[in-house]
């Protein structure tokens, strides 16, 4: 199901043994600051703070290490740990766009990224977008000034796929930047720079830490892209991830290959009972129908998937929600516990189109996929 490499990868079982005396895992680096044995020395670190330990505002020896498995899953040249998910996204943004650029938006959008978008307008930085139902006109949607376009493939909430390759032809030709945010499908199911992405980011919120425990994001892309996003928004927005926040996302990441086997094989499970159910409408899951980029594009799904209930308003629709009892009311994904979340958290104008108002997400955890058939049989009665 995985490639090998990237299960070890991913345990750090290929890592060099002799390193923090065989512990599995890195110390905390719990420093602010790292001193240089001469003033020359901390004269010459400062120039490649990119790369040097000097402030950990900069690069951190924890975080670091974290940051070569997550390149290494990605086959990309570097990586840079972010705070947050949407802090990689803004460092991407402000560290390459500038005043008259464009940004083409392609699929249903995580709505913090439209927001952030939104909010650049009044830098000069406008944008335009796509949905991924809408994919087949979108190069009339490139103008002379798009400097980006920025994409997700599946999105999150009605996992539609846009053709990656034909996005990243389609900028090439023009000499636009692509960006992918992979968080849905993590590196171990897709990986965008293999199809010619220049970026991709992460929310490690999500699979990558999996216990739902630790915030965090990631940008991987190569090492000239890097450098330029690193002196000119990473360091001076601050966005970083902490020491021990790079740490349990090292111990989320050993669990990743194990986590995604199982809540595949669970979800696909449950969206088949569901697509089969008569109180349901649709089901929207990227393995239940026959789809081509699914082999140009992935080597599987997560436990992401939506679905349309077969109810009359937003009160039944809350009805269904609140009678299940396995499935957590909440926002985000990718724990162990299974979650549970209607349409109305993203119905809103940070979304560039309305969701189906019957629509409800579902993010598949460990608790087995029998168990929560039987949750939803009963919510469905």
């Amino acid at each position: 199901m995985f490639d090998e490499k990237d299960v070890l990868t991913c345990i750090g079982s290929d890592a060099d043994a002799s390193e923090y005396h065989g512990s599995i895992l890195p110390p905390i680096a719990q420093a602010s600051l790292f001193r240089k044995s001469s003033a020359k020395e901390l004269h010459e670190s400062l120039k490649r703070e990119n790369k040097d330990f000097v402030y950990s505002r900069g690069t951190n020896p924890t975080v670091k290490v974290l940051e070569e498995r997550l390149a290494a899953l990605e086959r990309g040249e570097a990586c840079k740990c972010f705070a947050s998910g949407i802090a990689a996204i803004s460092a991407v943004f402000m560290g390459l766009l500038k005043a008259g650029d464009h940004i083409l938006f392609i699929n249903n959008i995580y709505g913090p990224t439209i927001q952030l978008a939104e909010m650049l307008d009044s830098f000069g930085i406008t944008h335009t977008s796509v949905l991924g139902d809408e994919i087949t006109g979108f190069e009339d949607l490139i103008r002379p000034e798009t400097a980006l376009i920025y994409f997700e493939s599946p999105g999150t909430m009605l996992f539609d796929l846009v053709p990656i390759a034909e996005i990243v032809s389609a900028a090439r030709k023009r000499g636009i930047l692509t960006c992918i945010d992979n968080s849905v499908s993590t590196p171990l199911f897709q990986k965008p720079l293999n199809l010619g992405v220049d970026l991709v980011v992460h929310s490690c919120t999500k699979y990558i830490g999996g216990h739902s425990d630790v915030v965090g994001g990631a940008l991987i892309t190569n090492n000239d892209l890097l450098e330029r996003i690193f002196f000119r928004s990473y360091l001076l927005l601050g966005g970083i991830m902490s020491p021990h926040d790079a740490w349990l996302m090292l111990r989320g990441l050993m669990s990743l290959p194990n986590r995604l086997k199982q809540v595949q094989a669970d979800a696909l499970e449950i969206a088949k009972f569901l697509d089969s159910h008569p109180g349901i409408r649709k089901v929207h899951h990227p393995l239940i129908e026959s789809n081509p980029l699914l082999d140009e594009q992935m080597t599987g799904h997560t436990g992401l998937f939506s679905a349309e209930i077969d109810v009359k308003g937003f009160d039944e629709l809350c009805g269904f929600v609140d009678r299940l009892e396995l499935f957590g009311k909440a926002v985000s994904w990718g724990g162990v516990e299974s979650l549970v979340i209607p349409s109305f958290g993203f119905d809103d104008e940070s979304n560039p189109t309305p969701l189906p108002t019957n629509l409800v997400r579902f993010s598949i955890g460990l608790e087995g996929a029998e168990t929560l058939i039987s949750d939803l049989e009963s919510a469905l009665e």
